[in-house]
Parts: structure tokens; sequence; C-alpha cells
């Protein structure tokens, strides 16, 4: 027999697979977990239970599907679309947007089914949103209740001048060598920000400009916004550049048209079904769309600094609208688009890097280079962006990729994020993800059974941690979608879950509460909750939500089970045992830990601990500010009673809320001899617990 104290200063590696269960020679099997339910892995190592969600509100009609996305005005108005079947409502600081009492909404072309797929791309107030059955829809935002939708004209925001008339104040007619001529001319308008309309109607006069005296004067009517104006003289049936001014006549005195630069000709490629595009981003100043269903592969960009401006000139310019194509071996479709070193290009079965020949060149009609950086393929939900790594789902298998440029490679790398956690993403695509940077660097990932996993991850740490997350009574929540926006010093994430409540189907827009407090009071770790601030009270009330289900409270730090929503005196609600002025009412979550089979190397005399009879006599949890733990070795119920508790309450007074402890905690679990000696630590109370490292004592037998 010998003892041995092991340790665990680290949970880094997330949940791993239970086909890693005898791979003790990775490096990350010394960090990883047998189990990590309703936790969340810091960067630096230690493992907490999430917080609890906020109820928000109910979408408008639970029987349809939801979509949520997010949309920043500023670094301080920010707001959560619930787009619907053929609605959007608004969601901001985790309040519904009212007017005049009942939600404010507007109408959208898309199905609750079509919504799913819309692809959005933003910049300041204005909003771009994509769907291949539908045209490009532009939204933007005027005030809190007042939004607009509709389709841009995809023309130039400026006016075409009106050629009012073409005269000829130095006619040369009857001159000796006089030779009748007709010159026809074109202007157009420039605005303040240097976009250039249509060319106006066309003016023509006869006279002879090849001769001495000569002069043609144009004339034309003034264009609301425009700074300067542009005249245009045919050549051959091609009109060239003649001059400007900031007047509204020009006089011509036979001076060459330019037919380097043109007029340019309007377009609009988005017209017609089968000519919606799929997707679309912003990149170098310019809008992107792509992929339609007539052209699967095609690329068009804006003009620069022109968004709806899809124009171009013959011969082109710098600045003209771009249309390349991704041609490949088969016809993959576009499915996303993402400004990162150039153009990133991601298909049904490849990834394109776009750029203009150099890292310094931009983009242009007469500069195009398209490299390929891969074969993986990538699925329709959209990528997310952490630093300069691109997140990717791919297109089959229930893999996520990362992937970035690497100089010592010149080119494109990935590394598959889910290979040590394949179990969470057997026969499962991703559905929706979104990612929040600050406070933990966590993407959450909604996958299409209803299950709900995070990813922690920090590339220049080699940090990709997979725990999963599980809600309700028997944990029947379906989690259906997942928005992330910036609040405060916080990214938020906003979910869709599904619930059952009194035997109905709900559907419920849910906000993740801060981990931040600085007292047990504030501590919220109930799901689909709501809190009460106020005089000291025992009737709770607003929880109609949750009618009928059997709840629990932090009332002023104080743990209140066997709670059931009912009718009470002023509404529907609960009735504590004791009155309180902070508490914070919601479905119980329960969050666990399992370690691995412990490993101890090679142990003198006796080798590897692998498959040995062994005990754990004692267990030592260094943890920072927790309350209220459970730990025992794991019998396949996670109800199991073969868990002690931590007896936590010390100097507290008999009524005052039990203090979070940071320290090292020493429990005795119940004895047990078995070959695997796994701890498994609960916290099924609505308290915090953060549990920076594990140190069982072992006894390990011959």
């Amino acid at each position: 027999m010998a003892d041995i104290r092991a340790y665990q200063p680290a949970f880094t590696a997330g949940e791993l697979s239970p086909a890693l269960g005898a791979r003790v020679d990775l490096a990350k099997y010394a960090s990883g977990l047998r189990t990590a339910v309703n936790l969340i892995i810091h960067p630096h190592g230690g493992a907490s239970n999430r917080s609890g969600t906020e109820f928000v509100c109910e979408v408008k009609d639970s029987a349809d599907e939801a979509r949520l996305i997010p949309f920043q005005f500023n670094t301080e108005q920010t707001y959560v679309l619930e787009l619907g079947d053929e609605y959007i409502r608004f969601v901001r600081d985790g309040g519904q947007i009212l007017n005049g009492g009942v939600p404010y909404e507007i109408s959208t072309p898309y199905s609750d089914v079509e919504a799913q797929d819309v692809v959005p791309t933003q910049e300041a107030d204005v909003m771009y949103l994509t769907h291949i059955k539908h045209s490009p829809m532009k939204l933007g935002r005027l005030a809190e209740t007042n939004w607009t939708l509709a389709a841009p004209t995809f023309a130039p925001k400026i006016g075409a001048p009106v050629l009012t008339g073409v005269t000829k104040p130095g006619s040369t007619s009857g001159d000796p060598g006089y030779t009748a001529t007709t010159y026809y001319y074109r202007v157009a308008a420039v605005a303040e920000s240097g976009e250039e309309s249509l060319p106006s109607n066309i003016g023509s006069v006869v006279n002879d400009l090849a001769l001495q005296g000569g002069i043609n004067r144009v004339a034309w009517n003034a264009v609301a916004g425009a700074v300067r104006y542009i005249v245009y003289r045919a050549d051959n049936g091609i009109y060239g550049y003649i001059g400007g001014t900031f007047g509204l006549t020009f006089d011509d005195e036979n001076i060459v048209p330019d037919l380097s630069d043109t007029p340019q000709t309007g377009r609009n490629p988005f017209v017609g079904a089968g000519n919606y595009p799929r997707c679309s981003t912003f990149i170098e100043q310019r809008l992107a769309f792509a992929s339609t269903a007539n052209d699967p592969q095609a690329v068009w960009m804006s003009q620069s600094a022109n968004y709806e401006n899809f124009g171009v000139s013959s011969p082109a310019k710098p600045n003209d609208a771009v249309t390349f194509r991704i041609r490949s071996r088969k016809v993959n479709e576009i499915r996303s688009l993402l400004a990162l070193k150039g153009l990133m290009v991601l298909t049904s079965g490849a990834e394109w890097l776009v750029s203009g020949g150099t890292n310094s060149d931009a983009i242009t009609p007469g500069a195009i280079k398209i490299d390929n950086e891969g074969y993986r393929g990538s699925a329709r939900v959209q990528p997310i962006v952490v630093g300069k790594t691109i997140l990717f789902a791919q297109a089959r298998g229930g893999v996520v990729r990362d992937f970035s440029y690497q100089f010592a490679d010149d080119g494109f790398v990935d590394k598959d994020l889910t290979i040590l956690a394949r179990h969470l993403f057997e026969d499962k695509n991703i559905k929706a993800w979104g990612y929040a940077q600050a406070p933990h660097s966590i993407a959450w990932v909604v996958l299409d059974d209803g299950s709900l996993v995070s990813l922690t991850y920090m590339k220049e740490h080699d940090v990709w941690a997979w725990t999963r997350h599980e809600s309700g009574p028997d944990n029947d929540a379906i989690f259906e979608d997942v928005a992330i926006v910036e609040e405060g010093n916080e990214d938020v994430p906003y979910f869709v879950v599904r619930r059952t409540v009194g035997g109905v189907r709900k559907r419920y827009i849910e906000r993740l509460h801060s981990r931040s407090f600085k007292k047990v009071e504030d501590a919220f770790f109930v799901d689909c909750g709501l809190t009460y601030t106020g005089a000291p009270a025992t009737v709770i009330t607003g929880l109609d939500h949750l009618m009928g289900q059997e709840v629990v409270a932090l009332a002023d730090g104080n743990v209140v089970r066997n709670l059931v929503v009912g009718e009470v005196t002023g509404g529907v609600g609960v009735t504590l045992p004791n009155a309180a002025s902070k508490v914070h009412v919601g479905l119980p979550m329960t969050a666990t830990l399992e370690t691995l089979n412990l490993d101890l190397g090679q142990v003198p005399g006796l080798g590897t601990a692998q498959g040995r009879q062994k005990s754990i006599s004692e267990v030592t949890l260094r943890v920072e500010r927790t309350r209220g733990i459970f730990i025992g070795p794991y019998d396949g119920d996670r109800e199991s009673k073969h868990l002690v508790e931590y007896k936590q309450r010390a100097t507290e007074a008999w009524g005052e809320a039990i203090k979070l402890y940071t320290g090292d905690l020493k429990i005795t679990p119940q004895w047990d001899w078995n070959t695997n000696g796994r701890m498994f630590v609960k916290q099924f109370d609505p308290l915090p617990m953060t549990i920076l490292a594990i140190m069982p004592d072992v006894t390990l037998g011959r």
C-alpha cells in the first residue's frame, strides 16, 4: 500500500471524449475532465459554475421559431433583434422595447423558418440582411422606437443632373473650312462623399470646334447635395472626360475627351428570383455580396466608399464595383465572406483568400488575386472571428476549426478544436453561435439537437476547453439560438430557450447574468429567473412565466428550496418563509465536475496506477469565492447519495448568510475502493463555485 497526494492544478482541456480515457500520454489529459456540466473554464485554469439566465420575455408566438441577431449602434447602445415570422422585435439591456405599452415591432418579408438563414452585416446604425430567397434588405435605426426596413435601390445616392441645353456661343458656322459636326455631351454630379451620379440625358449641338473661336456651352440644372460637376463628350460613341466645374455651365473649346475616364453605367445585380445573395460583409470600404441561386460562386463588391453603388465604367476605374467568381473543380456555393488579411471566402468545399496581389494592394477591378487556402468546406452558420483567427464550422462531421495565417507556412493553417471532445458533436451540427470576448473568452454554441456547449478559447496560450450546459426540470430545456452583444464591460449572451411550462411549449428569450458580484446576496445562479429588490417582503410576484414550476430562491444570500410558483397575493409568484430585500427566483441549476481516471505517472516500485485498486481518503479543493460543495466518488447517478457536503458555516451569526470562501477546503469523502480514482464535485444550490485545483490523497493498492 502507498499513500500519495495527486494534484490537478488546471482544467484548461475541458471535458474530454470517453474515447480518450486511456490516453494518459496526452499533455491535455492532465488538465482534462471526464464531465463538465454547467461549468465555464477560465483561461487561467480554474472552473466555475456558470451564472444563471434572466427571463427577458416570451417571443411573439411560441409556436414559431425565432432568431436572435445582435445590433450594436455604439458602445453604449446595443440591441438584440428578435427576428420571427414576418416581424422584428427589439431587446435592449435585458428588457423588451415597448411603444405605448406593447412590444415595438416592424414587418419583414421572412418567415420564421427563413429567418434562421438570414445573414446580417452591420456598420454603425445600418444593417444589411441577406437571404437567398429575398432581395437584400437594409435595416436602419432612427430612434429607439423608430426603425426602418427596406430594399436598397443599389444606385448612386446623388441624383443625375438634367441637361437643359447645349448652345454654341462661339459658332464657326460659315467660317472657311467649316465642317458641320454634331457634338454630344453628358454631365454627372459629384457628392461631398466623392460619389458620382449616373450621367445626365444627352445633349447635342452642331458646330466645328476645330476652327478658331469655336465654343460649345453645356448647361444643366442644380442637383441637391452636389459639390461639383463632371462633363463628358462623346468620341466615336464613347464618352470621355473633358472637365469639371463648380458651376452649372461648361464651355468646351475643343477639349480632347479622355476616353480612359468615362461615366459610370448603373447596375443592380440583385434583381429577380435567383439573383438574391446569400451572404455579405464589409471589406476595404466596400460592401460585398456573394452566392446567388443562379451564380453560387460569384462575389460582387460595391464601389469604394459607396456601399449601394455597383456601377462600372469602361475602361474600369480603381474605385468601380468589382465582380469575380471562385472557379474550382466543383460548383461550391459561397457560404461566408469576412475581412481578414484580404477577403476570406468560405465555400461548401474550400477556403479562398482574395487580395489585390500583395499585402498592401487593395482589391480593384484590375487587381484581383484568388488563392486557395484549404479544402475543408464550411457549414452555412457564419464564422466567428477571434482576434486574427477564424473559427468556422466544417461542412460535415460536426467539426469546429480555427483558421489563421501562419508566417512560417506563408498561408493559412487550421486545427480541429473538437477532436478531444468529439462525443459532444456526434451526429450533430452547429445551429448558432457567438463569441463573448469579455470577460472569459468563451464561444457559446447551440447545436441542432437543442443542446448548448461552450468553448473557452485563447489561442495564444493553447487553451481550448469544451463544457456542456443544461437547464430546466430533468434538463429538458431546448436551446434554439444565441446572440451576443456588448453591455457595459461584458459581452452578454442572449438565448432562445424552448421550455415546457404547465404542459405548454414556450419559447423564451433569456439573458446570461453577469458572474461579477461583490456580495453573496448579488449572486445569480438560477435559470429563467428574475430578481426582486426593495423593502423586505415574503411574497414575490411577477413569475407568471414559471407558473406551476418548482423553483429555488436566494433570499438575502440564504438558499430557499422547494418553492412552487402559483397564485399569491398580488399575482403569480412564491411565498418565502422569511422576509428578504434582495431575492433571485428561478429554476434550479446543477453544476458538476468529474475528474478523469486518476493518473499518477510511474509510481516508484509500483509502476502505473492505471487499473489498480485505489481509495481516496481525503480531498483538498483549492477554491475561490465559493460556497456549497458536495464531493465524492461518482456512482453513475448525478443525484448520488454518496456525496459529502462541506460544512462551511463558521463565524456567521444565526440567520446571517454564509460568506464566500477563498482558500483550501479539506473534505473526507465516503470510503470506497475502485480502479478509477475519480472524484465528483457538485453544486446544486444557487451559489457560486470556483475550483482552482483538486488534490486527492490516494491510497494505492498493490
